[in-house]
């Protein structure tokens, strides 16, 4: 944001929402998280339980945060500043923008390490999530060989989403664990009708995001029956949390999903 900041030695009350994965991988609890109608991200629940949640269905509000007095806010991009200004939040606690833009979840991981002191608990992070990731796709290559799989999100009977190759979820499945994409796929989240579900015949295995508020798959089409995946029970219901994120802890329990249902 082209300002100078003055970080705290040792911060111990810091709101960063929607970055809870990467601090809490780098040990660090925040004084409060990030949620969608109250709700927090489920997959954090066992490290996050006892911090309350941020109200932030139209925001960041700067009440709220207020109200936690925080000694640090950081802010992975300059979206968060649609409710107030920088110079506000700056107001109640020296505020720290890691992008004017999204980043690599990467390099968020590095930011947050250099900001905070935590530069060797942010590589190690990183190399212990590249070695399970690896470990996983092998247990799977092992097991099943070379396999063609969907992320697909349902919309209505009409028509459905599938995740690209660099989209969340499917960065993982495709770039991470090795599953080959059918070649139906093209975009990173686009929408397809129904009609095309017969080019998904190819598909061994198909994960479809679940959870309160989401559609189901076409189910009651006959196209989507007549799939193989579909008539052989390989198709697998998948936490939308995790799955439409991509990080340290989340990419983990991707691959704890995915080695759950075709593994063992």
């Amino acid at each position: 944001m082209g300002n100078e900041v003055q970080i705290p030695a040792e911060p111990q009350r810091i709101i960063a929402p929607f970055l809870e994965d990467p601090l809490t991988a780098l040990g660090v609890l925040p004084v409060a998280q990030w949620s969608a109608g109250g709700d927090p991200q489920a997959y954090l629940k066992d490290k996050l339980q006892d911090v309350p949640p941020l109200h932030m269905d139209t925001g960041l509000q700067m009440e709220e945060v207020l109200g936690f007095n925080p000694d640090l806010i950081i802010l992975s991009n300059s979206s968060y500043l649609k409710t107030a200004s920088y110079e506000e939040f700056s107001r109640i606690a020296p505020t720290f923008v890691l992008s004017a833009d999204t980043q690599d979840w990467r390099d968020v991981v590095l930011g947050l390490g250099e900001l905070l002191g935590k530069q060797t608990e942010a590589e190690q992070a990183l190399q212990d999530h590249d070695r399970k990731l690896a470990e996983a796709k092998q247990q799977i290559q092992a097991a099943v060989g070379d396999k063609t799989a969907v992320l697909l999100q349902g919309n209505d009977e009409k028509e459905y989403k599938l995740f690209g190759t660099h989209f969340y979820g499917g960065a993982v499945l495709y770039g991470e664990l090795g599953f080959k994409p059918p070649e139906l796929l093209k975009g990173d989240y686009d929408t397809y009708s129904v009609e095309t579900l017969p080019e998904l015949q190819e598909v061994d295995y198909i994960f479809v995001l679940s959870g309160p508020g989401r559609a189901k798959p076409p189910e009651e089409n006959s196209l989507w029956q007549n799939l193989p995946a579909v008539k052989e029970g390989r198709v697998f219901p998948i936490d939308s949390g995790h799955w439409f994120n991509q990080n340290v802890i989340a990419d983990e329990k991707i691959a704890e999903d995915v080695l759950r249902y075709v593994v063992q």
